[in-house]
């Protein structure tokens, strides 16, 4: 979604701009910004390919079948089917790019800018591509930089056996590009050493949002609401914040409080989320919440405005968080953990306060400190919105991505 927005934005301002889906089709709440393309790297070859040396030679019309969107899109939907094992052997497998068994795919990608042309430049949605980046740097002859978003986590989940293989092969693919782009300064730094890169080569530019459809509600909302939007998962910290809720519904200063939960959700999430449903019921609280899972772009936006506070207590340092700004571009204060961008965001907006982060108790009483003072809590969201505005717009941010940083690279290219 971050991609299509900034793609939409950079194609407004005149330039043009391809999106190669891979892996997944497009999972997007807005238009999309171009024409449909084909798949690389489609999960279900992907998965054959490395499991079975057959498929690595197998014509192009059933790899063509293997990557139709239907049949990913279904596949997705059984997430969790493939085990950590070979998780971890399959992220390797993508890493050693034109020199493991998914040479297939890599020549795919290479064969497919031949025939297409070469563009001025190419951006990796993230730099677990940087195995396919390396060499579409050296055979087309033209800059690549790869985004960062939050790898960590993933690399660091994997079994010990394969996590420090997989870490160096990263951060020998990734010195092979131009540079990374991070959407905070935290988690440029903290890359950067992971990585083991010098601080030039990773260069600081925001995550944004399309402001399309984002509205203000200028009054304060009754009954007080708190409001959570990411997936509905344990490393979300949707548990902490409903034993927040719990909290504050104990005490005798929010009576009248509401829940309101959306965010995606897999039938890998399904047990967690009904093991809170379970707890706000056994409460008595059921009445008093909401979960809307997977929801489209105009609830999305109904549900952010009609919010008094919003909060995700992510239990790991966050490289971004994109639901932040989506809240305060409503107008809506945040009460973040004090952990990974979250302060970074928090500081630079205006729009929120921070706790210490895993702690019920701590998170109770930052919610508290915005509920008890509607008025001071509406405006800090209507100030967070104007820098949000001016900040983080992809309309903006479009712009300064091209000048600051591909149109430089272009030059000396």
């Amino acid at each position: 979604m971050r991609d299509n927005s900034l793609a939409r934005c950079l194609i407004d301002a005149g330039h043009e701009v391809t999106m190669l889906p891979t892996y997944l089709p497009h999972f997007l709440d807005e238009e999309p910004a171009a024409d449909e393309l084909p798949i690389f790297f489609g999960g279900i070859n992907v998965y054959l390919q490395h499991k079975f040396s057959l498929f690595r030679h197998t014509p192009a019309w059933m790899d063509k079948a293997l990557d139709s969107k239907w049949l990913l899109k279904k596949a997705a939907a059984k997430s969790g089917m493939t085990s950590s094992k070979d998780l971890g052997e399959i992220t390797l497998s993508t890493f050693r790019g034109e020199d493991g068994p998914l040479v297939k795919e890599v020549r795919k990608v290479v064969d497919w800018f031949h025939a297409h042309g070469k563009p001025d430049v190419i951006l990796l949605s993230t730099i677990m591509l940087a195995g396919i980046g390396k060499v579409l740097r050296r055979e087309l002859n033209i800059p690549v930089f790869g985004f960062l978003q939050g790898e960590d986590s993933f690399l660091d989940s994997l079994l010990p056996e394969y996590r420090n293989q997989a870490w160096k092969l990263l951060r020998n693919d990734v010195r092979e590009l131009n540079g990374c782009i991070s959407p905070s300064r935290y988690f440029g730094e903290f890359m950067a050493t992971r990585l083991e890169l010098e601080p030039a080569n990773v260069l600081h530019h925001p995550n944004g949002i399309t402001t399309d459809g984002f509205s203000c509600n200028e009054n304060v909302v009754s009954p007080p609401t708190v409001g959570f939007l990411a997936r509905l998962c344990p490393l979300k910290g949707l548990d902490i914040l409903i034993d927040a809720f719990l909290i504050l519904k104990k005490s005798s200063k929010h009576t009248d409080l509401r829940l309101e939960i959306a965010g995606g959700m897999t039938g890998e999430d399904e047990p967690f989320v009904q093991e809170q449903k379970d707890k706000l019921e056994n409460a008595g609280l059921s009445a008093c919440s909401t979960f809307r899972p997977n929801i489209e772009r105009d609830e999305k936006l109904k549900l952010l405005r009609g919010l008094n506070v919003f909060s995700v207590p992510s239990r790991y340092p966050e490289a971004f968080g994109l639901y932040v700004i989506e809240a305060l571009a409503a107008g809506t204060p945040v009460v973040l953990p004090k952990s990974g961008a979250f302060p970074e965001i928090v500081e630079d907006t205006g729009g929120g306060i921070i706790y210490e982060e895993n702690n019920p108790s701590d998170l109770a009483i930052a919610l508290d400190q915005i509920l008890k003072d509607s008025e001071v809590s509406k405006k800090m969201g209507i100030f967070g919105r104007d820098v949000v505005m001016e900040k983080y717009s992809n309309e903006k941010l479009a712009k300064s991505l091209v000048d600051n940083i591909l149109a430089p690279a272009i030059a000396t290219s």
